[in-house]
């Protein structure tokens, strides 16, 4: 998938720094990513080339927060070239607060292997994997593919619930609402 560099927000560049740690300095931290992601077009595109650490209780004061904020905004959040160490520490918040993080690889203005990462109960880690299979699907398209005798009413919370997410992305023709990845291609990978 290609983005422009409006997409793209320097981790390192809007914090000043390369480690952030503790609660304290992510609630500064998300102050500064609040105003700088609020005028970037979808998706956003959080690079973290040159961020060595950012441990799991800043993480989730300056990073979760602005995930959520896209995600309640209806606009896809992703974080490309983390390390392993952030990476671990970022999984470690996301567990803690139920967030599910879609994580990438950037190069130059190309993203690749986007994978969605974190803690989903089993109906809704199964609906999502039934929507990664199918590409786009309404709830009956989805109850019919699990081979489930489940409600669609049932499926169709599910698919807004990950919706709330920022996990999927909606569009509606006519009475009906379809659901989809937010990037196409994208796996979810625990």
């Amino acid at each position: 998938m290609q983005v422009s560099e409006r997409n793209i927000l320097s981790l390192r560049t809007v914090l000043g720094c390369t480690t952030l740690a503790g609660a304290a300095s992510g609630r500064a931290a998300a102050a500064k990513l609040q105003t700088a992601t609020a005028t970037l077009p979808t998706p956003w595109v959080l690079a973290f080339e040159g961020i060595e650490l950012i441990t799991a209780s800043a993480f989730r004061e300056a990073i979760l927060s602005i995930v959520r904020w896209a995600a309640d905004d209806g606009r896809a959040c992703l974080l490309a070239n983390v390390n392993e160490v952030t990476c671990e520490e970022g999984l470690i918040a996301a567990a803690q607060s139920g967030s599910v993080l879609l994580f990438c690889k950037l190069d130059g203005l190309t993203i690749t292997d986007v994978v969605a990462r974190g803690p989903l109960d089993a109906k809704l880690e199964t609906t999502f994997e039934l929507v990664l299979q199918l590409g786009e699907a309404d709830a009956k398209a989805v109850s019919d593919a699990s081979g489930e005798d489940t409600v669609t009413t049932a499926w169709n919370n599910r698919l807004v619930a990950l919706t709330r997410m920022g996990l999927l992305t909606d569009r509606k023709a006519g009475k009906t609402k379809y659901y989809s990845p937010v990037v196409k291609g994208m796996s979810y990978g625990k």
